[in-house]
């Protein structure tokens, strides 16, 4: 199953402003995942403290699991998604335009 993920933190709660720019070392390891959760892309909006990324997970305690650091920083949205270009070859309409 995949998931949108979308955390946001202020400056108050910021790793970053915290720690400098070396946080990255220890406060990101999340980005790589865990052995039940395949990140499939990260990307980041520093000005405004949010992170978003995409994640392949068989269920959402698996993912929320992952995030459980985030939780006293800010929110973290955990929405599901259906893989419709997946969907589309599944039903065998991919390239028949």
């Amino acid at each position: 199953m995949i998931f949108h993920v979308i955390a946001q933190h202020d400056h108050s709660t910021c790793n970053r402003v915290k720690e400098g720019p070396g946080f990255a070392k220890s406060g990101m390891t999340w980005v790589e995942g865990n052995d039940k959760v395949n990140i499939l892309g990260v990307w980041g909006y520093p000005v405004s403290h949010r992170v978003f990324s995409v994640v392949e997970a068989d269920t959402f305690e698996d993912v929320e699991s992952l995030f459980d650091f985030h939780l006293g920083m800010g929110p973290v949205e955990v929405l599901p998604v259906k893989d419709l270009v997946q969907l589309r070859k599944d039903q065998g309409f991919w390239g028949t335009n």
